[in-house]
């Protein structure tokens, strides 16, 4: 791990895994409110310009990983959302 993260305080760290976590729980209930495999879905990001291997959606959407920002406007676009509520800041 570079230095420059081992330095970060451990609040920092616990608040990217929550956020990653939130966010993944949101993008799977809307997924399946959608009735999109996440199959499906990494087949419309692939339209989106944005590709995922399968790994990277399953962390992802398990809250392993925070989505960098193609990621989220193809999130965002795919399952009709508004950022706010993607990243947890709205309803």
């Amino acid at each position: 791990m570079p230095k420059r993260i081992q330095d970060l305080p451990e609040e920092y760290h616990s608040n990217q895994r929550r956020l990653a976590q939130a966010i993944g729980r949101r993008m799977r209930v809307r997924r399946e409110q959608l009735a999109l495999t996440q199959e499906h879905l990494r087949a419309r990001m692939e339209l989106e310009q944005v590709y995922m291997s399968r790994t990277q959606y399953s962390r992802l959407e398990n809250g392993y990983a925070l989505p960098n920002a193609a990621e989220l406007i193809a999130l965002r676009a795919i399952l009709a959302v508004t950022f706010d509520w993607l990243l947890g800041t709205g309803e």
